[in-house]
């Protein structure tokens, strides 16, 4: 009888089922992240380590219109100076187009660009672009220093990550500009240039 209750037993004992091995989602997971880390890290970590963890995060990625990218404005900037730069007349539609064709272009606060391409891209001529320059120069918000080669002013806008965007400052001011740029803008910057032409 007891051999009878072991063979009911074994009867209804449920089957294992072999679980389905798991394969990597694509080419990108094929690589051993964690035999590379201990790799890398071999005969650099200090005495008394013996395990060390790693945590992986996916940023995404930005998504904006076109293919020129992005580049962090400043909010002061867009909150106080320019709409109270076109409120007070101070700054012509014409002069934020050129201003704003130039954030859009300057690469690590750079812009290369002659007055026919801004002008054909704003859709006005290339005679009314040079002064609008000119305003937008007295001004620090940009600068020249070739031609057709602009300096945007870093604080106003920036495309490149913080650290290089600290590093040209640091160049700028170094520089020690009459002007006072690349730290004083708008119309601060066009007294200061007039108190420095009164005393010559």
């Amino acid at each position: 009888m007891a051999q009878a209750e072991r063979d009911s037993t074994r009867r209804q004992a449920p089957q294992r089922t072999r679980q389905p091995r798991l394969q990597p989602a694509g080419p990108q997971h094929q690589r051993d992240l964690a035999a590379e880390i201990v790799r890398g890290y071999a005969g650099h970590l200090p005495d008394g380590i013996y395990e060390a963890r790693t945590r992986f995060y996916r940023r995404a990625p930005h998504e904006v219109l076109g293919s020129d990218g992005y580049a962090l404005l400043s909010r002061y900037f867009a909150r106080y100076v320019l709409p109270q730069a076109l409120m007070s007349g101070e700054m012509t539609r014409l002069q934020c187009a050129v201003l704003s064709n130039i954030v859009g272009r300057a690469e690590r606060g750079v812009c290369h660009a002659i007055q026919r391409e801004i002008a054909d891209e704003i859709g006005t001529s290339r005679s009314s672009v040079s002064p609008a320059l000119k305003h937008l120069a007295a001004r620090n918000y940009i600068r020249s220093i070739g031609r057709g080669i602009w300096q945007l002013n870093p604080l106003i806008a920036y495309k490149g990550n913080g650290d290089e965007q600290q590093t040209f400052l640091a160049e700028l001011r170094a520089l020690a500009l009459e002007n006072g740029f690349p730290d004083i803008i708008g119309l601060e910057a066009l007294q200061t240039g007039d108190k420095e032409s009164t005393a010559c």
